[in-house]
């Protein structure tokens, strides 16, 4: 399976939340649904932690934005800090 759109709407998800105004969600929703999304991804394995920073590399380096991709780079930190 090609887990690269997957990963991609994690991004989305996560960074909707992360930068969505007052006025779109509740801050408090916004940071109950980053930790539920991160929660999951912890279950991972460092093998499969693995796989998905190297999707996360490959999205953010064949990204046209490079706002997109940084906020792509950013993604493990903020799951998981500097691991």
């Amino acid at each position: 399976m090609d887990s690269t759109p997957l990963v991609r709407a994690i991004v989305e998800a996560l960074m909707f939340l992360e930068h969505a105004g007052d006025d779109e969600v509740d801050p408090d929703a916004a940071v109950r649904g980053i930790e539920a999304i991160g929660h999951e991804l912890d279950a991972l394995s460092q093998a499969d932690r693995a796989e998905f920073r190297l999707v996360l590399e490959r999205i953010a380096e064949t990204s046209g934005d490079s706002g997109h991709a940084q906020r792509a780079r950013e993604v493990p930190f903020m799951l998981w800090g500097a691991e």
